[in-house]
Formats: C-alpha cells, sequence, structure tokens
C-alpha cells in the first residue's frame, strides 16, 4: 500500500482499517499526523480553505497561472517536470472543489502516530531535504516510532516532481520493493 502526500494519508487510513492485508508500507511525504505539517503550510490551507475565501480559490486554482504561480513560490519550487506540472494541473481541474477542500482539511487533521507505532512490517518512507509543507525533521522522527521504517530523504529536492526527485524517488521505491 502507498502514497504521495495526501495520498499517504488516504494510504494510512485504509492501511488502519485492513493492516492484516497489506505486508508493506510506502509513504511519500506523509502528513501523518497535524505536527508533520509546516507552520506556513498549515496557515496557507486555514486561510485558502475558509468559506468566503475558498470560493474564489476554487476559481482561481482552474486558471494554469495562477496554479503555476502559488506551486512554485509556495509549495513546490523551481525545476519542477513541465509534463508533471500539467498532469497535476488536469488532476487539480476534474477534482470536485468542495470535496477536494474537505479531503485536504480531514487528511491534515488525522493522527496517525499510534498506528505507526504498532506497524512492524517493512515501510519506506521518502520525502524531499527541501519540502515546503512538511517538517522534514518530524518524518526523520519517524525512525523512533517505527524502528523498522527505511526513512528516505531525497537531498537537495522540494514538493516538485523535478527530474531528479522523480529519479531519487523510483530508485528508493524499486530498490524496497526488490528487498
Amino acid at each position: 500500500m502507498g502514497g504521495i502526500c495526501l495520498g499517504a494519508t488516504v494510504a494510512l487510513e485504509y492501511a488502519s482499517r485492513v493492516g492484516e492485508r497489506i505486508t508493506r508500507l510506502v509513504l511519500h511525504t506523509p502528513i501523518y499526523s497535524p505536527t508533520t505539517l509546516r507552520p506556513g503550510f498549515k496557515r496557507q490551507v486555514s486561510i485558502l480553505t475558509f468559506g468566503p475565501v475558498f470560493a474564489s480559490v476554487d476559481r482561481l486554482r482552474r486558471n494554469r497561472l495562477v496554479s503555476d504561480l502559488y506551486k512554485r513560490f509556495l509549495v513546490e519550487g523551481p525545476g519542477v517536470d513541465p509534463y508533471d506540472a500539467q498532469v497535476n494541473f488536469d488532476n487539480q481541474r476534474r477534482a470536485h472543489g468542495p470535496a477536494a477542500r474537505e479531503w485536504l482539511r480531514d487528511g491534515i487533521g488525522r493522527d496517525y502516530r499510534s498506528f505507526l507505532a504498532g506497524w512492524r512490517k517493512p515501510a519506506l518512507v521518502v520525502v524531499a531535504e527541501d519540502d515546503r509543507t512538511v517538517d522534514v525533521n518530524a518524518i526523520r522522527a519517524l525512525d523512533s516510532l517505527m524502528p523498522q521504517a527505511e526513512i528516505r530523504v531525497i537531498p537537495a529536492a522540494g514538493h516538485g516532481w523535478t527530474p531528479a526527485l522523480i529519479a531519487a524517488q523510483v530508485e528508493a521505491i524499486r530498490a524496497f520493493l526488490a528487498a
């Protein structure tokens, strides 16, 4: 079972319900607890999902220029792969705004620390060293909850999908699954 960013939260929720059916976890940039988020990103989410503000955000997220500027300066950083940026934007446009808003709010409010402390099967946790959404030190600290987990911090990478990040994460996941 695996997931990336808020998808890791979905994977954690699923694993917490049917963990006996899952043999391994792969969590990329997991938001496993509200304490995992960087304070600046928490503020962004709080402001941008607030009722009256969200109505404007929901319209603006469909504008490629606005979306790219927000992601470049507040979330992902420079050097994002153009193909992946387009896929991300297409998915963003297809998403139902109010549902995405609730998924985000719900996902960042969940706390899976007790579940992770009890997980004894193999796990890989991947995070980019310069990620702007999560506290990378909190991700590194997962080894105290999950001593069997491999924590992989990809150096000189941010939240965005750059060619270097893609190659590093594919290699980390490939090696984990091959073991």
